[in-house]
Formats: structure tokens, C-alpha cells, sequence
């Protein structure tokens, strides 16, 4: 009977004090709802083996307090924000969904790009097998750095780890010619055709081969043409009529080759068919 009662006064000063508690956190702005954590290995130490589930508290928690920043509509601390989400990961590398969220909303709503790369580029090191961190590195590298060798360089494990992605292979060997690597990025592709199975596949990273031997063959004819006259040609006619290339290359997408105005070879295609 002692028992009982003892539980059951338990019961009426828990919720006694939990309704007014509710209330009082509800009022408080979206910072103090995020909360402040101590550092990863200080959680981890007083966590015992429980810290991967802190991992997924304090995840969740970024999630609540994202989502009532925006309800409110309120600009959030993203540098809070991202802590928080580091702690996440820290606990727990293997937490896919801290890795998620911080490239959904961090690098386009408060351009922490470089900080994003360091949190997913800390994941891969663990989720070495998941072809979406490469991924997700690649698209950040080339969309919002222009640093196209490391997107090639990404996108060339993503394909490494999703062979059935076949694209994945052409858009990194894409990626390395953008980064003026052309040679690099034609000698990537002739190593991996001949173990393709998949013969769609195998056909899109050939005919990429040829675009790509094409423009080498352009871009060494553009080299000799400065190293000859000391400047650059105003277009590859001009080259051609220096006898540097004996006929002008065919682009397999149906394009045509040209000089931009930084001098480097480009192809109207674009390096796609019309249509797609």
C-alpha cells in the first residue's frame, strides 16, 4: 500500500511539474530549444554506450528546431545548427541522417559550403561502402566551388561503389576535363570500358572517349599553335590553316568544336545529344 502510494504521489508531482515545464520550453525561443552540447568526446565519457542514441536525440533535435525557426519564420543559427550537427556525427559517424539533413539545408539555405564538405568528407572516411556521400561531395565541389578535380574525383568513387549508375562515370570523366585534365579524364574511361558489362553503359562511356580524344587532339593543336606564335589562336580555323590539324574532328553528340574565350576547346553539344 506504502508502495503504491509513494507511486502514484510520484505520478501527480512528475506531471505537476512536467505541464508547467511544457509551457515555459514552448515559450522560449527557437536557440534555447536547440540547446547546448558539450563536446563529443565529453558526451561520450558520461554517455557510456549510450551515446548513439544521443546521436539520434540531438539529430531529432535539429529537426524540431529547424522546423519552428521556419514556422516561426525566423532565420535560424546556423552556426548553432551546424554544431549540433557535428555532435551528431561525432557520436555516431554511422548516423546517415545527420549527413542528409546537413547537405539539404546547410550549403544552400546558409551557404556553409566548405563546413558541409568537412562534415560529409568526416562520413565517407567511416561510410567508406555508401556511394551517396561521393556523391553529394562531388555535387557540392562542382556546383558551388567550381573545384572540378575534386568533384571528378568524388563522382569517380561514387561510380566505383554504384556501377549501375553508369552516368556516374561520364560525368566524373566530364568533371576532370573541366578541371583542364582532359588527358587524365580520356585515359580514366579507356581503363574502365573494357570491363563494362552493361552494354548501354559501355556505349555512353565510349562515345564520352571519343569526345573527349577529340578535344585532347584540338587542345595539343592549340598548345603547338602558342608555342609556335607566342599567342593564343583567335579560332581553331586559324589553327587548321597553320597545318596543325589535318581534318577538324568529328564531336559523336553532334556538336560542334570552337574556342571560348579563354581559349579552351568546347563543343556546341555540350557533351550531351540534343535532347537530352
Amino acid at each position: 500500500m506504502k508502495r503504491l502510494f509513494l507511486l502514484v504521489a510520484s505520478l501527480v508531482l512528475l506531471l505537476g511539474t512536467l505541464y508547467p515545464l511544457t509551457g515555459i520550453r514552448g515559450q522560449q525561443p527557437p536557440d534555447v530549444l536547440l540547446g547546448f552540447y558539450p563536446p563529443p568526446s565529453v558526451i561520450m565519457a558520461l554517455s557510456a554506450d549510450h551515446y548513439h542514441f544521443l546521436s539520434q536525440v540531438i539529430l531529432l533535435n535539429c529537426v524540431f528546431y529547424y522546423g519552428s525557426a521556419v514556422d516561426r519564420g525566423e532565420a535560424p543559427n546556423w552556426g548553432r545548427m551546424y554544431e549540433a550537427l557535428f555532435t551528431s556525427a561525432r557520436l555516431d559517424p554511422y548516423n546517415m541522417d545527420a549527413y542528409y539533413l546537413t547537405q539539404a539545408v546547410l550549403p544552400w539555405e546558409a551557404r556553409l559550403v566548405r563546413p558541409t564538405i568537412q562534415l560529409l568528407e568526416y562520413g565517407f572516411a567511416h561510410r567508406h561502402w555508401d556511394w551517396y556521400l561521393p556523391l553529394f561531395l562531388s555535387f557540392d565541389y562542382a556546383y558551388f566551388l567550381r573545384d572540378y578535380e575534386k568533384a571528378g574525383y568524388y563522382m569517380a568513387r561514387a561510380a566505383a561503389l554504384n556501377p549501375r549508375a553508369g552516368y556516374f562515370y561520364t560525368l566524373s570523366a566530364r568533371y576532370f576535363y573541366e578541371a583542364g585534365r582532359t588527358a587524365f579524364a580520356l585515359a580514366y574511361l579507356r581503363e574502365l570500358i573494357p570491363t563494362e558489362r552493361n552494354e548501354q553503359i559501355r556505349q555512353m562511356m565510349i562515345t564520352r572517349a571519343e569526345a573527349l580524344e577529340a578535344i585532347l587532339l584540338l587542345e595539343q593543336a592549340v598548345s603547338a599553335f602558342k608555342e609556335r606564335h607566342h599567342r593564343m589562336p583567335r579560332d581553331l580555323d586559324e589553327v587548321k590553316r597553320a597545318g596543325l590539324i589535318g581534318r577538324m574532328p568529328v564531336d559523336p553528340y553532334g556538336g560542334t568544336f570552337y574556342l571560348d574565350q579563354e581559349g579552351r576547346v568546347r563543343t556546341t553539344s555540350k557533351l550531351a545529344r540534343a535532347g537530352k
